[in-house]
């Protein structure tokens, strides 16, 4: 058997820069197993995200054997695409890469012209051609054959910059001559790419973390959060790790005679904005752009658009839209008294007689607003609890006795798990109060009792979001509940029994007599003289003391009357407490409650007041203090 001739390596750099290829370095094959090592750990720490095609046959993809047998070399080239015409449009960003041709299919036709160059002087030779497509690691290759060297970006690059593409070129004959690899890195303390990261997916630099990277899910993710990525910069793809690198200032010749300019770029914002299906394939026919589809292409642009405008709104737009919707939420509910009827009346009629409790369903936002009314029925008096209806017909039926009288709450009337209720309540005896916003749905026409809440739209600018619905659907609730506490002669003591605890609670409950008893008693009698009146005011700390005769107050001195007292007298050292007291002075009975007590004084710009009994019997003295510390304000 001869031998076969070596590949002549100075050849294939000199076809490949004929054709059009930036740069080109030849390795010999062999397998990468430190960068397996590397890739398999990356892999581990699930940098790789969705793409789960990664975790297959990782050694293959640093062995060249597993996709050309018996391969000798591997040829790597470059192809730049930089380009001096720019897209029209400043909203929506794109990376570079789609400016050009889709870069899969340019670079295996030009492999394949550096492919026939090669067999054309060496007929024996078998090749195989790979544009990020096969199962072999492009970047690893292009370090091996000194192409560049891998940035903290984790992107390839050279004296050139890092805006070029890589393809590979399997052969399974030796070269001549093989270029020597180049190391990791040497981009030295710089760290700008990292840095400018806007989601930090750099973090650990040399690996991109896909799950932050915008590019990953821009392009490759299967289930894009749209209003997530249109908070983003770029719109497909992104280029910010590079345009800061240092490498890519440098200003480059175009070595290429290959036309880069895409029929998209000349689009403005609208354009793309209003872009139909059939003229998204007419301007990215041929782009990488083209693989994403035009739902996916038109569902983030209008993600993207509807972020924007909101940011462009001027702060007066942004309250007049507030008030409108407040407007239009105050409208739907003004119309329900309109609503109102004898079906009103009855409900109340039937909760007020009800022997159960009142259960409360619905499903959505309809639950969340149901909710709530519980919530208000138990602290008004009538016994309620929620059930879910989709957690009900999954085994919380059991909630419902037959004396209760169920509430259901819904928009539409007909949501499947609603209409799964009926058929049970109606073999359970049970009434069914229905708060709907279509009279002709299923639930209307079922139920006892109607409560229509029926609203012309919502107040959110797409008329989906519940909105005014819900609003209306929480005032009927507001509505029912106020009329039971009227009718059950609810009242504040009744109201502070169920709320104990915190300010609510302290409010209705909290009397004088709580606080007056934590304090000293000031007094002085009608003849005190003023070293008395001095030491009872100090020695007691509340700044006052209370005149009293007879065990009634009769008067009050303060702090500041002692001032007056010595400023307008002489010989205030003779003077007794009638001749400076505060006749007739503020007193409350120590039943009175605390924010009842605040009021009062507030109202008289005070801040102490007297505590008496039934028999107007002084008792002792509370400071505003003393109310405002227990969170009554």
């Amino acid at each position: 058997m001869s031998l076969q001739q070596p590949i002549s390596s100075s050849s294939i750099k000199q076809w490949a820069a004929e054709i059009g290829f930036q740069k080109c370095g030849i390795a010999r094959a062999h397998s990468l197993t430190d960068a397996a090592e590397e890739f398999r750990k990356s892999i581990a720490k699930e940098y790789h995200a969705g793409m789960r095609f990664l975790e297959r046959d990782i050694d293959g993809r640093f062995s060249p054997e597993t996709l050309l047998p018996d391969c000798k070399s591997v040829v790597v080239v470059t192809y730049n695409y930089l380009t001096e015409t720019h897209p029209k449009s400043s909203r929506y960003r794109m990376a570079r890469y789609t400016w050009i041709q889709d870069y899969h299919v340019l670079l295996k036709e030009l492999l394949g012209k550096l492919a026939e160059k090669i067999v054309t002087h060496y007929p024996t030779v078998k090749y195989r051609m790979t544009v990020d497509s096969s199962a072999i690691s492009e970047k690893r290759w292009a370090m091996e054959a000194g192409v560049g060297c891998l940035g903290k970006n984790g992107l390839i690059h050279n004296e050139y910059g890092s805006f070029f593409v890589i393809g590979v070129l399997l052969l399974d004959q030796f070269c001549d001559n093989y270029d020597l690899p180049v190391p990791k890195s040497d981009c030295g303390n710089c760290n700008i790419c990292v840095r400018s990261c806007p989601v930090n997916a750099l973090e650990n630099p040399f690996q991109v973390d896909a799950r932050r990277c915008v590019a990953y899910h821009n392009t490759e993710d299967k289930t894009p959060n749209y209003n997530e990525l249109a908070k983003e910069e770029y719109l497909f793809g992104c280029d910010i790790c590079q345009e800061v690198c240092p490498r890519n200032k440098k200003v480059i010749n175009n070595p290429l005679n290959v036309s880069k300019s895409s029929v998209f770029l000349q689009l403005q914002n609208d354009d793309l904005e209003t872009l139909s299906e059939a003229d998204f394939k007419r301007y990215f026919e041929g782009t990488s752009v083209i693989r994403r589809k035009y739902e996916r292409f038109h569902s983030l642009i209008e993600a993207k658009r509807q972020q924007e405008h909101l940011c462009r709104m001027e702060p007066q737009e942004i309250i007049q839209y507030a008030k409108k919707v407040l407007s239009e939420e105050a409208e739907a509910v003004a119309k329900l008294t309109g609503y109102l009827d004898e079906n009103f009346v009855n409900a109340v009629q039937e909760i007020i007689k009800c022997k159960g409790r009142v259960v409360v369903t619905g499903i959505g936002k309809s639950a969340i607003i149901g909710q709530k009314i519980v919530g208000t029925f138990n602290s008004t008096g009538t016994p309620a609890v929620f059930m879910h209806a989709a957690d009900a017909v999954h085994g919380d039926l059991g909630i419902i006795q037959k004396d209760d009288i169920v509430i259901c709450l819904s928009k539409s009337g007909n949501t499947p798990e609603v209409a799964l209720l009926i058929p049970f309540l109606k073999a359970n005896g049970n009434q069914l109060i229905a708060i709907v916003g279509a009279m002709d749905s299923l639930l209307a026409k079922e139920a006892h009792w109607v409560l229509n809440c029926t609203v012309s739209r919502e107040a959110s600018p797409n008329n989906l979001a519940p909105t005014s619905s819900a609003m209306a659907q929480l005032a009927i609730g507001d509505a029912l509940a106020s009329t039971l506490i009227k009718m059950r002669g609810f009242t504040t003591e009744d109201f502070a029994k169920v709320h104990p605890g915190g300010i609510l609670g302290r409010r209705t409950r909290l009397k004088v007599e709580d606080l007056y008893k934590l304090n000293e008693v000031p007094s002085v009698c009608v003849e005190a003289n003023m070293q008395e009146i001095i030491l009872e005011i100090s020695g007691k700390c509340l700044g006052v003391t209370a005149v009293v005769e007879n065990g009634k107050v009769v008067g009050a001195i303060t702090d500041g009357d002692l001032r007056r007292a010595i400023q307008n007298h002489e010989d205030v050292m003779s003077l007794k407490a009638k001749d400076i007291m505060t006749r007739n002075p503020k007193t409350v009975h120590e039943k009175t409650l605390a924010v009842d007590a605040l009021g009062i004084m507030k109202n008289h710009h005070i801040t102490n007041i007297f505590v008496v009994d039934e028999e107007e019997k002084y008792l002792g003295v509370i400071h505003i203090h003393d109310i405002i510390k227990e969170g009554i304000y």
